[in-house]
């Protein structure tokens, strides 16, 4: 399950106040918030000063589920995005056909409510939130870089654990103990070569993945100990292997992936 791109603009004008998000800005910081919820949305960002960023959504043109209002603020000419009828439409057929199947419904609320949140602030601001969220920063650096080392020393050890392939939950929490492991051995070394600036070259799911994966720890230990959470292990299992199709070097669908764990 993945979102394509009318229905993830036509889930956070759904979600957000009024139905309505007052820039292209914002927008972009909505639509990236959805991987931060374990939503694989069919979108690729980049990063720039502002954080995730997709230049072609700055291109968007009004359509059947979304109609884009042009106005001036501080002598800048600013896009509005609002929601139409058979937005409002697929909105709801998105959430009954995909979002039903990855959330349950306190889930989905949650969601709901912090996209409400986040559509009431400026864009900056979410944009610091992200930033602050993800380690983007380059004051940062450092505990980026912290955080890595101490994610692959906790992933080094859990990998080695047996963990009896009973259960499909079984399988697919060893799975993405492996999974994760060799991606964040990736991302040390691709981390630190980055110069002292912003990584503007950066793809936007290596701080997705690298955050995820840092909540993924005391989970996995979790259910190392006790019952299993199935449906979480679905969720991070489903973004993991999904989100980036063939998008990204540790994508499943990268016939290339054997040689890029071996290196």
């Amino acid at each position: 399950m993945i979102l394509s791109r009318d229905e993830a603009v036509c889930v956070v004008l759904g979600m957000a106040e009024n139905n309505e998000i007052n820039s292209t800005t914002k927008l972009n910081k909505l639509l990236a918030r959805l991987n931060l919820f374990l939503i694989p949305i069919d979108i690729d960002f980049s990063l720039n000063k502002y954080g995730s960023f997709n230049a072609e959504l700055d291109s968007l043109e009004s359509c059947k589920y979304f109609s884009i209002e042009t106005y001036r603020y501080k002598d800048n000419d600013v896009k509005k995005y609002k929601i139409t009828n058979h937005g409002t439409e697929l909105f709801k057929e998105t959430k009954n056909k995909k979002l039903n199947k990855i959330l349950t419904e306190e889930e989905y609320s949650q969601i709901t409510e912090e996209i409400r949140e986040l559509s009431k602030l400026r864009a900056s601001d979410i944009s610091g939130d992200e930033h602050k969220i993800l380690l983007v920063d380059i004051e940062t650096r450092y505990k980026l870089i912290g955080k890595i080392n101490e994610v692959l020393v906790e992933l080094f050890d859990l990998k080695d654990i047996h963990i009896p392939e009973d259960a499909i939950a079984n399988i697919r929490l060893k799975a993405i103990i492996e999974y994760c492991y060799y991606v964040t051995l990736y991302l040390k070394k691709k981390f630190e070569k980055i110069e002292e600036n912003y990584d503007y070259e950066a793809y936007m799911f290596d701080y997705y993945f690298l955050y995820h994966i840092g909540n993924l720890i005391p989970f996995v230990k979790k259910q190392l100990r006790g019952e299993k959470d199935v449906h979480m292990i679905n969720r991070y299992y489903h973004y993991l292997i999904y989100s980036v199709k063939d998008r990204y070097p540790f994508s499943i669908d990268n016939p290339d992936l054997n040689k890029l764990i071996a290196e």
